[in-house]
């Protein structure tokens, strides 16, 4: 039994704990708000086709986690937006520092730079790189979520299996893997995960922006005539930034995305369901990091720049710009 806290129990998080939890595991639930509350009164309820959770879970906020002995915990799962990262990556060095152990952490986050902000603040040989693939998820009310897809897990050491360190990390993945196996979710590890988080942002550059523009789901986007070349645009710029990040994509790595998202049952992206409830939109993980190291590499991601401006002046279907 592993004991694994998991820190945003937004939709990624609350379906693999809610796994984890059912096949035996210790699983801390850290949340804030109506979410928190909710988890603490009433427990957690996860919806899938092939998986039903309904049970009382141990749900805690991130200043009680910090007040906790580290040492409790075998690996830390983080699963908030991407925005968060810098903030939690400082308490948990602190926690780190006054517990005197400092634990694992898995990021199941959209972007690529997620694991480089926990490297700074934590070390390299702590950190594991991961991604969520297959899947939507949604809040449909505090502690109530919908989950969809076969909910694959891709993960390996940072920033691949060759530079990492052999540190707690590479001692703590192997079970970790092993207990997601055990969890019912499909788990593999990569021996170069900032490849793979790349082809990951390959596939959200295409879908997520467009999605939050149109209000279209992912189904619509990629089997619409005039859409479907859009979102394959989308999907070559950032291909190409990758570049920057010393990681090679070929129209092979974007067809294949495409043809992941163009075959997934219709979902709602991440974006798209934040845009709907007024929620910031992860625009710097997604579409600024395509153009930042599209700026860096002098390379044009037109699209990209497009829908992002779009996204920032509030620009979408059936809706008028909002005055500054």
């Amino acid at each position: 039994m592993m004991h694994i806290a998991i820190i945003g129990t937004g939709g990624i998080g609350a379906y693999y704990g809610a796994r984890l939890q059912q096949a035996g595991h210790n699983v801390t639930f850290v949340a804030r708000g109506a979410q928190l509350a909710t988890l603490q009164a009433d427990g957690l309820h996860v919806d899938h086709p092939r998986f039903a959770f309904t049970a009382p879970v141990r749900a805690i906020d991130m200043t009680t986690l910090c007040a906790c002995n580290s040492s409790a915990f075998d690996v830390l799962v983080l699963a908030t937006k991407s925005g968060a990262t810098a903030s939690i990556a400082s308490e948990l060095q602190c926690w780190f520092r006054n517990s005197g152990q400092r634990v694992p952490v898995l990021s199941l986050q959209n972007g690529v730079d997620n694991e480089a902000r926990l490297t700074a603040a934590l070390g390299s040989d702590l950190i594991i790189g991961g991604l969520a693939v297959r899947i939507g998820t949604h809040v449909a009310a505090p502690g109530h979520i919908e989950a969809s897809g076969a909910g694959q897990i891709t993960t390996g050491l940072w920033p691949n299996a060759d530079a990492a360190a052999n540190g707690p990390a590479w001692r703590r993945l192997p079970a970790l893997l092993a207990a997601l196996t055990g969890a019912g979710v499909p788990a593999e590890e990569s021996a170069d995960i900032r490849r793979e988080l790349w082809r990951k942002l390959v596939l959200n550059n295409g879908v997520n922006p467009l999605s939050a523009v149109t209000g279209w789901d992912s189904h619509r986007l990629t089997h619409d005539t005039g859409m479907a070349p859009q979102v394959k645009r989308l999907m070559r710029e950032a291909a190409a930034a990758a570049r920057a990040d010393g990681v090679i994509l070929d129209d092979d790595d974007v067809m294949a995305m495409f043809t992941v998202i163009h075959d997934l049952d219709a979902i709602k992206t991440s974006m798209l369901v934040d845009r709907e409830h007024g929620r910031p939109l992860e625009l710097d993980a997604i579409c600024g990091a395509v153009l930042a190291r599209s700026r860096q590499l002098g390379l044009d991601a037109p699209g990209t720049e497009l829908v992002m401006a779009l996204l920032e002046n509030n620009v979408w279907a059936g809706s008028a710009p909002t005055s500054a």
